[in-house]
């Protein structure tokens, strides 16, 4: 089946301006103050070593540059960074290469690059697609700093810190939309051991059965650890969470495996986002495990 293309009016409007211009089109505004940040933020750990050195150094001012507000008013608002999880789509000179988003706020987020190959500072575009729009947001990067560093499989891999130079009011407003969710939802975080049981219903693995226990629930998505776990992350799977001694439990639907972490040859840490968030299976933990279910900051 073709697949239908993508909208790309922002790119497109982007390069004719470089086109007619011959250069990457920064407002001189957002330069200066982002310059100016940046500085001020490796001056003040140079003025004390102690804080951490020169890395410590490059990545305070590398916060400070993605943070840097624009001239103009969606940018002003004071911006929050928040700890996420998200895949996405990066385009890296006409080539879409898949990267994990770490960190994200309104200004800009951290990234994690599947590769040790150079990234040029501009021309860069994320494919970012939030729980809370139907369609991904299309943003363009302007790369801040680079860090390399060796993943848990021994792999080298890039930290990327980006900033959104032309973000949107609408485009941020439904990032710090999904972030105040996120923060809401870590109040309401359990860690539990219930039996949970797996049906994968999409993938090469489909009708696939796992068992396994809960370590984290919270309203929008779960932590397992899964017994011959071999499903891919992709995939989309319904889930039983099972009551003490069975005898009860609960469905829930539309959930998909975000990331499968193998721990040992027979176990693994399998994170599932839920389409539909609510309160239905905190309510059936608090009912059936009020020893263990504690709510707790992630």
């Amino acid at each position: 089946m073709q697949q239908e293309p993508r909208s790309a009016s922002g790119r497109a409007v982007r390069r004719a301006l470089e086109w007619l211009f011959g250069a990457e089109v920064v407002s001189a505004p957002e330069a200066e103050l982002g310059g100016s940040l940046a500085e001020s933020a490796v001056g003040r750990s140079a003025e004390n070593p102690a804080a951490g050195g020169s890395q410590a150094a490059e990545d305070e001012a590398a916060r400070a540059s993605e943070d840097a507000p624009a001239a103009d008013g969606p940018s002003r608002r004071t911006m929050f960074r928040t700890k996420v999880d998200l895949p996405a789509d990066m385009e890296v000179a006409g080539k879409d290469v898949s990267v994990r988003v770490e960190n994200l706020s309104g200004t800009g987020a951290a990234l994690i690059y599947h590769s040790i190959d150079p990234v040029p500072e501009s021309g860069l575009w994320l494919d970012l697609a939030l729980p809370n729009r139907p369609k991904p947001l299309e943003l363009e990067l302007r790369l801040v700093h680079t860090r390399r560093f060796t993943d848990s499989k021994g792999e080298m891999e890039q930290m990327l810190h980006v900033a959104f130079p032309s973000i949107r009011l609408g485009e941020q407003d439904n990032i710090i939309a999904y972030l105040n969710n996120i923060r809401l939802y870590e109040g309401k975080q359990y860690a539990v051991a219930a039996t949970v049981k797996m049906e994968v219903v999409t993938g090469r693995r489909r009708f696939a059965k796992f068992v396994g226990q809960t370590m984290e629930i919270r309203p929008d998505k779960m932590k397992l650890m899964m017994d011959d776990f071999d499903a891919i992350a992709g995939s989309d799977v319904m889930l039983t969470v099972m009551a003490p001694h069975f005898a009860d439990h609960i469905d829930v639907d539309d959930v998909k495996v975000e990331k499968v972490d193998i721990v040992s040859p027979r176990k693994a840490e399998v994170d599932v986002s839920i389409a539909k968030p609510n309160d239905n299976v905190l309510l059936f933990i608090r009912k059936y495990y009020p020893s263990s279910s504690k709510a707790r900051r992630a």
